[in-house]
């Protein structure tokens, strides 16, 4: 084997050990700034993407407070809403008062004559309660005051009867049955009163639902 002989200068071997060296050092130079910039690309990303997810956050605590703004008022208008339906359920009665009037004009006989007719809700008494507004009060009873003049006692007991075969009169009571003048006919004045239970749940024949 034929060995080999470097024949080049000292000089040109230094200066291209220094060209090798620094060729490294580039080499070694870029590699880093080229790894530095995929580091700093890949925190850049993360970060945006972070920056995304806040902002996500951010808009769903928004939408949170805004639902339950809107959550608050719908409660608040539920709670009005409420309020009326049971102001209207405590005024509301049961049943129809011309209908009320109709049942007591069909049990007077016919030679009775009614000078007046008054109804009256009360609700149920409670001793050392205040005062309360007519809108606060639970109605329980319709108190039913009728005047009227008939021929004779019996007309008189006939419509009394009449208002007691009906079950929507309780507690019928003949206040007075005195002497009357009608013109030249003699005749009886009376009062009647007698009470409807509001509590109670009617139906009213021939009425539409």
């Amino acid at each position: 084997m034929i060995p080999l002989i470097d024949l080049t200068p000292e000089s040109c071997k230094k200066r291209l050990g220094r060209r090798r060296q620094l060729q490294w050092w580039v080499t070694s130079y870029i590699v880093v700034i080229a790894v530095l910039i995929a580091v700093t690309a890949a925190l850049s990303i993360a970060a945006q993407r972070d920056r995304v997810r806040v902002q996500h956050l951010l808009r769903q605590v928004q939408l949170d407070e805004d639902q339950q703004r809107q959550a608050a008022i719908l409660n608040r208008d539920i709670d009005r809403i409420e309020s009326r339906i049971a102001r209207h359920e405590r005024l509301a009665w049961p049943l129809d008062i011309g209908h009320v009037i109709r049942i007591v004009g069909n049990v007077a006989p016919d030679s009775v004559t009614f000078t007046s007719l008054s109804l009256t809700p009360r609700g149920k008494s409670s001793r050392g309660a205040r005062r309360q507004s007519s809108a606060d009060i639970a109605y329980s009873v319709m108190y039913v005051e009728i005047a009227g003049i008939a021929p004779d006692d019996f007309d008189v007991a006939s419509f009394v009867a009449g208002l007691q075969s009906h079950a929507l009169f309780s507690s019928i009571t003949v206040d007075y049955a005195r002497k009357a003048q009608l013109g030249e006919a003699s005749a009886r004045e009376f009062g009647v009163t007698c009470e409807i239970d509001l509590e109670a749940n009617y139906i009213v024949e021939g009425a539409t639902p």
